[in-house]
């Protein structure tokens, strides 16, 4: 009972502290009831503790290093062994036990791990690719016994929504943002659109219309050995939280906004300047690498640059449609024993504290706004030519549309990308594309309503 206490405690320290610290910032599948009675309890039990302390003014500062246990973490990704590294200064006595599984095992493992209820980690990644899969079960806390809202008050809009299960309960969390930006290389824009500036240049590519544009006269001027952009199979990653999901409420939902990207993506590649290079191919990054291809849409965690190269050499501009890609989520085990030290791990993760540390050390973009914010104000990112990224980040990230994804937003935003990009290339008209889209969709998830 006395470790239960100092646990609550503790807990409760740390978001005084993260609410301290957001202060500061002006110096970077059916749905379940997912809270276990125990769980209830508990968060009553350090409301009321917390307020009759204060009341009494007895309030007792529990020291971090005060707190012991272990914590198992699964994960796909070895980014973990760092941010685990930043938590232990702060949390020297609790131990987390890492292990990291290749992608392609690790969804199945923890899909297996959960529906058996055996050797379930105390806590564990999701990617934001199938998150949505997983994130009704009952299985997965609800972590509001930490709350997450307080915690998460200053993040991005479209954040708060995407850490949520289709009953709108938090069920994750994020601790990154992964705003897409049209990638290029300064000294080829110097070349061939005369500026480098990151604000010119987006002030040029207004619409797609704009970017063909300046394809065509660069295209031109190069004598072919040129490209503004590199594959009509791109586009849809700049707009893809710009318009409303393809499913809602289960049913299949076609706006105009996606037959106009069809339209748009049938220009660029009828034009007779799309180079059509594969998308995230050897030689489509090879092309952009050495300033043969002037823009790629890529988020902020890119690994296709040469920086042996091109470091300094590079630039970030804003995108005319704001969008995100890739994530990764942080759940909690419901029946985990451990949930009291989990809660103190996910408030670190959440803090302001820890989120500038991260960008600092792993140039990984907050997802807090106040954060970017603290960060922002005369930032100069020598590998991006002494550009203030995080002002271009933050503009992107303003506009990201608030949609609660669900499992099948980006699976079905990729199907949509590969039939329309084949169709296209095939000469096929809209209505055979769309046609084609909706039996593949009819295959890949039958229960979706198709009109």
């Amino acid at each position: 009972m006395k470790k239960l206490l100092a646990l609550i405690c503790c807990l409760a320290l740390v978001l005084a502290m993260f609410a301290g610290c957001a202060g500061d910032t002006s110096t970077d599948t059916n749905t379940n009831d997912t809270t276990s009675d125990a769980t209830n309890d508990t968060t009553s039990d350090a409301t009321n503790d917390t307020t009759d302390d204060t009341t009494d003014d007895t309030t007792e500062e529990v020291n971090p290093e005060d707190l012991t246990g272990t914590l198992t973490y699964w994960t796909y990704t070895d980014t973990a062994y760092q941010l685990t590294e930043q938590f232990a200064e702060k949390y020297p006595n609790i131990t987390v036990d890492v292990q990291v599984f290749g992608g392609d095992e690790y969804k199945t493992k923890i899909l297996t791990a959960l529906q058996s209820g055996t050797d379930v980690p105390d806590m564990f990644d999701l990617e934001e690719g199938y998150v949505y899969e997983f994130l009704d079960s009952d299985v997965i806390a609800d972590l509001s016994y930490i709350d997450i809202e307080n915690l998460t008050a200053n993040y991005y809009d479209y954040q708060k929504a995407s850490m949520k299960d289709s009953n709108g309960n938090y069920k994750c969390l994020t601790f990154m943002s992964n705003p897409v930006c049209f990638w290029y290389l300064r000294d080829a824009c110097e070349q061939w659109l005369g500026t480098s500036d990151p604000d010119e240049i987006s002030a040029m590519i207004t619409s797609w219309d704009d970017m063909f544009a300046l394809q065509e006269e660069v295209y031109e001027a190069s004598n072919g050995e040129v490209a503004v952009f590199g594959t009509i199979s791109e586009m849809p990653k700049v707009s893809a939280f710009s318009f409303d999901p393809l499913v809602q409420n289960g049913e299949l939902v076609i706006s105009d906004d996606w037959i106009g990207l069809i339209d748009d993506m049938r220009t660029f590649y009828n034009s007779g300047y799309d180079p059509e290079y594969g998308s995230w191919s050897g030689e489509w990054a090879t092309a952009w690498n050495t300033g043969k291809l002037l823009f790629r849409a890529m988020p902020s965690w890119d690994y296709f640059t040469d920086w042996d190269v091109n470091t300094g050499n590079v630039g970030l501009a804003a995108p005319f449609l704001s969008s995100f890609e890739g994530q990764t989520c942080l759940c909690v085990y419901n029946e985990s024993e451990n949930k009291d030290l989990a809660g103190v791990f996910l408030s670190y993760i959440a803090s302001d504290e820890f989120q500038i540390a991260n960008m600092e050390v792993n140039n990984q973009v907050p997802a807090s706004r106040s954060a970017i914010e603290a960060m922002a104000d005369g930032y100069s990112a020598e590998k991006y030519g002494g550009q203030n990224i995080l002002a271009t980040f933050s503009d992107v990230l303003e506009n990201v549309e608030a949609i609660t994804p669900d499992k099948y937003t980006r699976s079905v935003q990729n199907l949509f990308q590969n039939t329309a990009s084949n169709g296209i290339k095939e000469g096929k008209d809209n209505d055979t594309i769309i046609a084609e889209f909706k039996s593949a969709l009819a295959d890949q998830y039958p229960e979706v309503v198709i009109n």
